[in-house]
C-alpha cells in the first residue's frame, strides 16, 4: 500500500508501507487507519478517475486534498488537446471496427469460392460489411446485440 508520511502538514516522503515501516508488522498486512492517524501518514491515491476527451492527469509532487495524498492533478485539456483526443478515440473506434468486419467476411470467405452459389441476400450483407466504414456514423456505430434494437451493423441473413 502506497503512504505518505506528513510532517507540518505537507508530504515529507511517499512509498511502500513495508518499505517506509520495515520493522512495523500490520494486522492483516496493511496499516489501519488508525495505525496512520497515530502515525502522522496518509494513505496515497495512485489513480484519479478522469474523463480522457476532456481532461489529462499530470503528474505532480505529492499533495494533499480532502485527506487523502495525491500524486497526480487532474487539469482541463485545450480546444487542440480535446481534438486530438477525440481523433484518437476514433482511430481505435475505427480500427476495432474493421477488425470485427474482417471477422465477419472472414467467417463467410468460404461463400465466395467458386465452386459455391453464393445467394443475392448474403451478397448483399457481405457489400455491406465492405461499405460500412462509408456509414454515416462511422466510426461511432451502434453495435446492437440482446436486448438492443438499433444496430448500424449489417444483419447477417437466416
Amino acid at each position: 500500500m502506497q503512504i505518505a508520511i506528513i510532517k507540518d502538514n505537507a508530504v515529507e516522503k511517499v512509498g511502500e508501507h513495508k518499505a517506509l515501516f520495515p520493522n512495523v508488522g500490520f494486522p492483516g498486512g496493511v496499516p489501519t487507519e488508525s495505525w496512520m492517524t497515530e502515525n502522522s501518514v496518509m494513505p496515497v491515491t495512485v489513480f484519479r478517475s478522469y474523463n480522457g476527451l476532456t481532461e489529462k492527469s499530470t503528474p505532480v509532487d505529492p499533495y494533499i486534498e480532502s485527506g487523502v495524498v495525491y500524486l497526480h492533478k487532474i487539469e482541463a485539456l485545450d480546444d487542440s488537446q480535446k481534438a486530438a483526443a477525440q481523433t484518437a478515440r476514433n482511430n481505435r473506434i475505427a480500427e476495432q471496427n474493421r477488425e470485427r468486419r474482417n471477422r465477419l467476411l472472414e467467417e463467410t470467405d468460404w461463400m465466395a469460392g467458386s465452386d459455391v452459389t453464393m445467394a443475392d441476400e448474403w451478397k448483399t450483407y457481405r457489400q455491406a460489411l465492405r461499405d460500412i466504414t462509408k456509414h454515416s456514423n462511422w466510426p461511432n456505430l451502434k453495435l446492437g446485440g440482446p436486448g438492443t434494437e438499433e444496430t448500424d451493423w449489417p444483419v447477417q441473413p437466416s
